[in-house]
């Protein structure tokens, strides 16, 4: 059509032109792009699978290394040494329990040099033939801690072995650790896969769903079984009963004595279907949206875009916070309504932001004298509570040297001088009641050292935090049955007396709690000198209760709100994880570098 006719068309059929124009260019452009799609899509598919695939490997690779690792410190446990030597079975069983609580399904196995198989489990998956027949098992008498995967039963396991020997360096045990790889398994792995994936041995197959595979993803697997190049295959395409699966094979090279290979199946024909008809109802809805869309525009552009541009330019001074100037109001009836009330809501908007300026001013004044207020209040707590706790300490050494000097000392010469009178005195019955006032003496005086110990132990101020706890916890713990183990790491660091007190205080509070509480039958303390905190661990394996009422005063819980307290006057954290029938486990930290012990000399302590 030449220019000059196009010039002299009516106006509405130069814009019918214009969106004919602008629909034909659409589909020549979305034509080439749906196919850009289809090819991104097919190159994301494959991409996913090849990124899914190295996680699986991996994981394979990294579940092998730890279960390798957690039958070597089974393996070099101190506690399996004296009770293999002296046969104890029921012992051994306990300590495998205590294992098999944390790997929840897999197996453990004690095998013993007279061929005895021992396990926690009161139902174990293998039994003890074919756990002996293993030649894993051969291998770990050997010597040899190692992980492989193995078919056993008609199954496939991770394995992992390692051998326990003795002083002597004779092996007289293996332990084994087995974890099966069935579908529930492999399922866990194929939610964000949406397909299948298959384990195989050559003979055995794994797989994730019940849907039967195409023979020839059957046969690729067998392909990857013998080749073993460690290299994945190039994704390919399988068509069977007119469907399309993408697949991915790939040999596993977890094992030293046996083939395996895993394959991961997706069926592409539907996404390849969905995403073409997105592809053709895309277009199609999209020219159908550009022609609504130009006749919309050139229908608002005549009639309402031209009386709007001069309110548009009045609403965008006011955003920038011009209110000062009213609004030029013109346009169309609508139009004029809308610029009134914009220019109303100019006004009524400029004396509420005055007034909002005036009332945030006379607040931001009171808040600032209630904060000032408040740390204050906050401030003289504290001191007042640190000075509480350091005059009870005071207290304590002051009344426990006391009763050190003085009483004990009178006590240990009334003994001796009843000592002695004893032996001037012949008349028996003088004599016996002699030796009842000695008795009674020796009793007040071992009491007098209980409490002695109970305010201020000796041991502390001596030798420093970790002897003083040791001390207290066997002392503490003997007599109600529970066993207590310490667990030091790390190089000690010097910290105030002040400060230690205050830990010793806490862990003393904490072992209490046990002996009182916790029904336990053993309790493990680790001290962890880090590199720039203390950190404390009182775990126990008794009843537990709610954390959430843990602070309730109500109940009577001071023990714990103390705790708290004195950790927060140390500028520490703490951390309680317990529940009902779990055990109780409290963390306690403390920074070195605000209670370092002062360098002049009068607050200096041995962390010991």
């Amino acid at each position: 059509m030449p220019i000059s006719t196009l010039r002299n068309l009516s106006s509405p059929v130069k814009q019918f032109i214009t969106i004919l124009v602008a629909c034909l260019l659409l589909f020549a452009f979305l034509a080439p792009l749906g196919l850009m799609v289809m090819r991104h899509v097919q190159g994301s598919l494959d991409r996913e699978l090849y990124h899914q695939m190295l996680t699986m490997r991996r994981w394979f690779v990294d579940t092998g290394y730890y279960l390798r690792d957690e039958a070597r410190l089974l393996a070099e446990f101190d506690a399996f040494e004296d009770t293999l030597n002296s046969h104890d079975e029921m012992q051994l069983r306990r300590l495998m329990a205590l294992y098999q609580r944390t790997h929840g399904s897999d197996g453990i196995y004690l095998i013993t040099d007279a061929a005895e198989v021992l396990t926690a489990s009161a139902s174990p998956r293998l039994d003890e033939a074919t756990v002996i027949g293993l030649d894993i098992v051969r291998k770990g008498f050997n010597g040899q801690t190692l992980a492989e995967m193995i078919t056993a039963d008609g199954k496939i396991w991770l394995m992992a072995v390692a051998p326990h020997a003795k002083p002597d360096g004779v092996i007289d045990a293996v332990f084994l650790i087995t974890r099966e790889v069935d579908p529930a398994f492999l399922q866990t792995f194929s939610h964000g896969l949406n397909g299948t994936i298959a384990l195989t041995d050559g003979v055995v197959q794994v797989r994730s769903s019940s849907v039967e595979m195409p023979e020839e993803i059957s046969a690729s697997l067998h392909q990857a079984v013998e080749s073993q190049t460690g290299e994945m295959l190039q994704p390919y395409t399988v068509r069977s009963d007119g469907v399309s699966y993408r697949v991915l094979a790939a040999p596993l090279m977890v094992t030293h004595s046996g083939s395996y290979a895993i394959a991961l199946i997706k069926n592409a024909e539907s996404v390849n279907a969905a995403l073409w008809r997105s592809v053709q109802w895309g277009a199609v809805l999209g020219v159908i949206s550009i022609v609504l869309a130009l006749a919309l525009v050139q229908f608002h552009i005549v009639n309402i875009f031209r009386p709007l541009r001069s309110l548009t330019k009045s609403t965008k001074r006011i955003a920038a916070g011009h209110l000062d100037e009213p609004l030029e109001v013109s346009g169309v009836a609508e139009v004029y309504d809308l610029a009134v009330n914009f220019d109303r809501m100019r006004a009524r908007l400029k004396a509420l932001l005055e007034r909002e300026r005036m009332l945030a001013e006379s607040l931001e004044l009171q808040v600032e004298k209630k904060s000032q207020a408040l740390a204050e209040v906050c401030r003289v707590r504290e001191h007042l509570l640190a000075q509480l706790i350091s005059s009870q300490e005071e207290e304590r050494r002051r009344v426990s040297r006391e009763l050190h000097d003085a009483t004990s000392q009178e006590l240990a010469n009334l003994i001796v001088r009843l000592g002695a009178l004893s032996r001037m005195v012949e008349d028996e019955e003088v004599l016996k009641q002699i030796n009842v006032l000695r008795t009674q003496a020796v009793q007040t005086l071992e009491g007098v050292n209980r409490i002695v110990l109970d305010l201020r132990p000796g041991l502390l101020d001596e030798y420093g935090l970790v002897p003083a706890v040791h001390w207290y916890a066997d002392a503490r713990l003997e007599s109600t049955g529970i066993s207590a183990r310490m667990d030091v790491k790390g190089s000690p660091h010097e910290i105030s007396s002040y400060a230690q007190a205050s830990i010793y205080r806490m862990v003393q509070e904490a072992i209490n709690n046990v002996a009182q509480h916790s029904q336990a039958s053993e309790v493990v303390i680790r001290i962890d000198w880090r590199a720039e905190e203390l950190q404390i661990e009182v775990e126990d394996d008794g009843i537990g209760f709610d954390t959430e009422t843990a602070f309730d005063v109500a109940n009577g819980h001071y023990g714990l709100l103390g705790i708290r307290e004195r950790v927060a006057l140390l500028s520490g954290a703490l951390d309680i994880q317990s529940s009902p029938g779990a055990g109780t486990r409290i963390i306690i930290r403390v920074p070195y570098a605000l209670n370092t012990a002062r360098k002049n000399g009068k607050d200096q302590s041995s962390a010991g």
